[in-house]
């Protein structure tokens, strides 16, 4: 009976002519390839290896499937070994995601990561023990050969070797050429099948990508929305490296029946490189046909997502601020409740607090399986980026802006590892702007965000203030700029506001305590208004901190200029009365100039009572 082939190709391996070097390297590769989880640009690279080297194809196959079995058999331990390399070898793994074909396998698993770094090591001992076996084998069959007529007689009879050939298959001519016989490490035959190969790869990629790639990217995104994200087509080139998306619908997760944003169609150029290493990394994005609040055909699905951790409770001693100076949004806008909802929706976009740079997960899987799933808790390196994205003719639903253009830059599916600032800017045809940037560069946990602001008609965000605020804004625009932080859990900016040209009047109980008709009073002549507002507590519930020492001098000035215009008029008055047409008008226009001595007045006023 014929010996099964696996049988009969491990018998050719030991009396066959293949070198030990290559048995080590056979084997080696082998374990490896199996040990690995999954299917990711590490399999193709050792494939295309294999196909170069002169390996043997059957002792690859055969290592390859106890590596398989042993990856499955040993899930636990190759997770637990992940996360000691996602720990202390970061720097490595980082360095493999930069290798064309290799940086497309997802080194963020921890059984990946482990399998990679003990492939080899349990292949090359595997290897070593097959080829000193192997070594120990012919040297035995040598001596045997050499040293025995009987076994030389025996082993040289024709009926012996026609039944070698039939169970075993080809052998070398005698046992001194197992030792003498040169292998080529090298097969050129190899280099050009490895060719073909990533012809016929490249080919099915150019027929699956767009599906892969789709789907890849509205799952990123759905994760990242908290809600179901839908693209119609997304189309690659990789000939020349033209990337365009089309019916982009994105869920409002408080609202499923109706999309926060729909976007008819995306176009860009992307890097061919990027795409080698498993990246969509797009360099300017146009974007077009946007809508807001749309409703959707079907309901969009929720993401089921962990109880995200609710920010503490405001406390003014955290932020070194009294009670008596912070006050909630509802003083001041009139739809605070969504306001608060907005910011609330915001907070997943928003860069996380204090994040932790090490890998250890919160919870072991509790699925076998899930031990060869699992992935390290920080950001994985950035699959998605657009370094320009260009938003034009926008119509955002704000009495401020409406019609604008809005620019992004360097926005990733994991900023944080980026290490680019990202940035957001708005320009309105009305010529307000803003500017946003959050400085991922400086490699802080917390990254710091700055900003400026310009253009802000504050009669056109009347509308939206609150008749608690004390003042109603009739003119005015406002410019400054921001700088603090902005995180997941807390907001603490300081803003520096700059008003010129404000119409102002007073309303309800005015502001600082002063009363309406103080206010009022305040408000005729305050054509100009420097101050400084920190936006301090959790994301979702911030309070306002005004400047009440300097708000208060300045309206106190106010107040002084309002008295000084008054008696000014009124001296005017009596002027005019008492020396109309006695005397010369040119001395009327002196003596009504009363500057100087109303300056006087108010300084002896002053001396006995500031107020």
């Amino acid at each position: 009976m014929i010996l099964p082939k696996p049988i009969r190709k491990i018998l050719r391996i030991f009396r066959g002519s293949v070198s030990p070097v290559l048995i080590f390297i056979s084997i080696t590769l082998g374990f490896w390839f199996g040990l690995v989880p999954g299917w990711s640009g590490f399999h193709v690279a050792i494939i295309i290896l294999m196909l170069i080297l002169n390996v043997h194809t059957g002792l690859f196959l055969l290592s390859a499937g106890f590596g398989k079995g042993l990856c499955f058999a040993a899930a636990p331990v190759l997770y637990h070994i992940g996360i000691v390399v996602q720990n202390y070898l970061a720097d490595m793994l980082s360095f493999l995601a930069s290798v064309p074909i290799i940086g497309m396998t997802d080194f963020s698993r921890y059984a990946v990561a482990g399998a990679f770094v003990v492939g080899p090591i349990i292949g090359g001992i595997a290897g070593l023990l097959m080829a000193r076996s192997v070594i120990s084998f012919r040297r035995m069959f040598l001596k045997l050969e050499e040293g025995s007529e009987t076994f030389k007689k025996w082993y040289s009879n024709r009926w012996v070797r026609i039944l070698d050939r039939i169970l075993i298959g080809k052998r070398t001519k005698d046992a001194k050429s197992l030792f003498s016989a040169k292998s080529k490490v090298i097969r050129k035959a190899g280099v050009v099948l490895a060719v073909l190969v990533l012809a016929v790869s490249a080919a099915a990629v150019i027929l699956t990508k767009n599906n892969v790639a789709k789907d890849y990217a509205a799952e990123v995104m759905t994760q990242a929305n908290g809600a179901e994200v839908n693209l119609d087509s997304l189309d690659l080139s990789l000939l020349t490296g033209a990337v365009s998306a089309s019916g982009i619908q994105v869920t409002d997760a408080n609202k499923p029946q109706n999309n926060q944003v729909t976007v008819g169609k995306i176009a860009s150029d992307t890097s061919l490189y990027n795409l080698f290493l498993g990246k969509l990394v797009m360099e300017n994005v146009e974007v077009s046909n946007i809508r807001f609040d749309q409703k959707r055909s079907t309901p969009g699905k929720i993401v089921e997502t962990k109880d995200e951790k609710e920010p503490s409770a405001f406390d003014p001693c955290d932020y070194e601020t009294g009670t008596s100076e912070t006050s909630k949004l509802d003083t001041y806008f009139k739809d605070a409740k969504a306001l608060k909802e907005k910011l609330k929706k915001a907070r997943k976009w928003l860069p996380k607090a204090k994040e932790k740079t090490g890998t250890q997960p919160q919870e072991e899987p509790q699925k076998y399986l899930d031990y060869l799933t699992a992935r390290a808790s920080v950001p994985a390196t950035p699959r998605i980026m657009a370094k320009r994205i260009v938003f034009d003719d926008v119509e955002i639903p704000s009495g401020i802006f409406g019609n604008s253009q809005i620019l992004l830059t360097n926005l990733s599916d994991s900023a944080q590892t980026a290490k680019l600032p990202v940035t957001f800017d708005i320009k309105s045809k009305e010529n307000a702007s803003l500017n946003l940037t959050i400085d991922y560069s400086s490699g802080d946990e917390e990254p710091e965000v700055t900003g400026t602001f310009g253009g802000f008609d504050l009669s056109k965000l009347q509308s939206s203030l609150s008749s608690d605020s004390g003042m109603a804004f009739e003119k005015g625009i406002a410019t400054g700029k921001f700088s603090g932080l902005l995180t997941d859990e807390l907001i603490d900016l300081k803003v520096s506001v700059v008003i010129q040209d404000m119409v102002a009047k007073s309303q309800g109980d005015g502001v600082l305590g002063l009363g309406a008709d103080t206010t009022s009073k305040a408000l005729d002549v305050l054509k100009n208004l420097n101050t400084i507002i920190r936006i301090v507590g959790p994301v979702n519930e911030p309070r306002l901190v005004f400047d009440a020492d300097g708000l208060t001098k300045t309206f106190k000035d106010a107040l002084i200029n309002a008295g000084k215009q008054k008696l000014t008029e009124e001296l005017d008055k009596q002027i005019d009365k008492q020396l109309d047409g006695q005397v010369p008008d040119e001395l009327k226009d002196t003596l009504k100039n009363s500057k100087g001595l109303l300056d006087g007045l108010g300084g002896i006023l002053q001396k006995k009572d500031d107020k």
